[in-house]
């Protein structure tokens, strides 16, 4: 009997060490349904508008460069039939990404260009998911999930001729799954990869990864100096931490990251260690770089999923993400169907019914150390936010969503 009692606690202990961190997840389930969502709207005045509907489809990341006014905005319809982060992979032609740059300075006629790109082999099959943009190259890095395997590569960005010209593929055993890109430099980046288990190549580990919340995604920190001084030399790259479903990533100072852990609904706070300087290369060569090493802080839990970060000018990270986990799958799983005409009007009834009435929920959020989070925006009549950037000093406030029509402005 003792010792039927003692595996019992056990057992109990084991579950509670289990179901404890995921109870503000399970929460969502039930609180954050598009039905119960609790509306909030204290971005800028009030107002704001969903603009380029016509030309703009699933918008994964926006970066802004505060210094010329402008956004990058990179869209892929083809998310619809080939998204590596929620498993779907349907047959059929997938349309390749496009990117746009978005001149809020000017009038809504004038402000999108869409950029040209060259040099890309092939270039019908680009994904993208995370972007970042080094100011002093004009390069701009993109987390791509191409069909014959993910990578981040880097491309010359001329506003003048609104180009887009490739200048390198970064592959490497860490990087299996890019999601986020945080530059550093112009050769140095960390880049999340949400998950270990690939959909795409195991559909069931991975659905168990991003429900049981496991600490198997990874932060890798990547140095771009090898290949740059020799191409035929890989990146050097080393995992500075595991986490569940890392996602966005910031700065918050010079010695603080945060990154978004989307299945725990958290941000994880990392205290950075600069590497040492690297001694002299040893006599029979190899490298002497080093990596950052990261020490986790805290965790601040949020009441939605959290996608990508950004921030601002005045220091607050601005957090987006998804009310309910259960409504964006279903939401995206039939975006194929609502999207396409021809789908649609060979869809059953309910089908149609929910392409029409069907909701998924936004959620945008501040944090700052001092005053922790403020609500920005939560809602559901733009769906799945999942990156939103403000330029306080021309007053405007952009939200993209993975699987919504346009972009949500709003001007303080």
């Amino acid at each position: 009997m003792t010792s039927r009692s003692t595996w019992l606690l056990v057992l109990v202990a084991a579950l509670s060490a289990f179901i404890y961190p995921r109870v503000p997840l399970i929460q969502t389930f039930y609180s954050n349904t598009p039905d119960r969502l609790r509306h909030i709207n204290n971005i800028g005045s009030g107002s704001y508008e969903v603009k380029f509907a016509e030309k703009l489809r699933s918008c994964e990341d926006i970066i802004h460069i505060e210094s010329r006014g402008v956004a990058i905005v990179g869209c892929d319809a083809g998310r619809e039939r080939w998204n590596t982060v929620m498993g779907i992979f349907l047959p059929g032609p997938v349309p390749s990404a496009e990117l746009y740059v978005y001149d809020y300075k000017l009038p809504d006629a004038e402000a999108l260009t869409q950029l040209q790109i060259v040099g890309y082999a092939p270039g019908e099959d680009l994904h993208t998911l995370g972007l970042a943009y080094d100011e002093d190259t004009s390069s701009l890095f993109i987390a791509n999930h191409r069909r014959d395997g993910s990578r981040v590569d880097v491309f010359h960005l001329d506003f003048e001729s609104h180009t887009l010209r490739h200048a390198h593929s970064i592959q490497h055993p860490l990087i299996r799954g890019p999601n986020s890109i945080l530059l550093l430099n112009s050769h140095e980046f960390y880049v999340s990869n949400d998950h270990h288990f690939l959909a795409k190549d195991h559909p069931l580990l991975s659905k168990l990864e991003t429900y049981t919340g496991f600490p198997t995604g990874t932060l890798v920190h990547v140095d771009m100096s090898p290949m740059l001084e020799d191409p035929t030399k890989a990146v050097d790259a080393e995992v500075v931490a595991r986490l569940p479903f890392p996602n966005g990533i910031e700065l918050v100072n010079d010695t603080t990251l945060v990154v978004a852990s989307t299945n725990s609904a958290s941000l994880r706070l990392y205290d950075i260690t600069s590497p040492p300087p690297p001694p002299p290369p040893p006599p029979s060569g190899g490298s002497s770089r080093r990596h950052p090493t990261l020490r986790s802080r805290s965790s601040i839990q949020l009441p939605f999923l959290p996608d990508n970060l950004s921030k601002s000018s005045d220091g607050a990270i601005v957090i987006a993400g998804h009310p309910n986990a259960p409504s964006l799958s279903k939401f995206a799983a039939a975006r194929h169907i609502c999207n396409s005409p021809e789908e649609y009007a060979q869809a059953e009834p309910s089908v149609q019914e929910f392409c029409e009435k069907g909701k998924a929920g936004s959620w945008v959020s501040q944090w700052t150390q001092a005053e922790g989070a403020r609500h920005l925006y939560v809602g559901t009549e733009y769906p799945t936010s999942c990156t939103a950037i403000r330029d306080l000093n021309r007053k405007i406030g952009i939200i993209s969503g993975l699987y919504a029509k346009g972009l949500l402005v709003w001007r303080d």
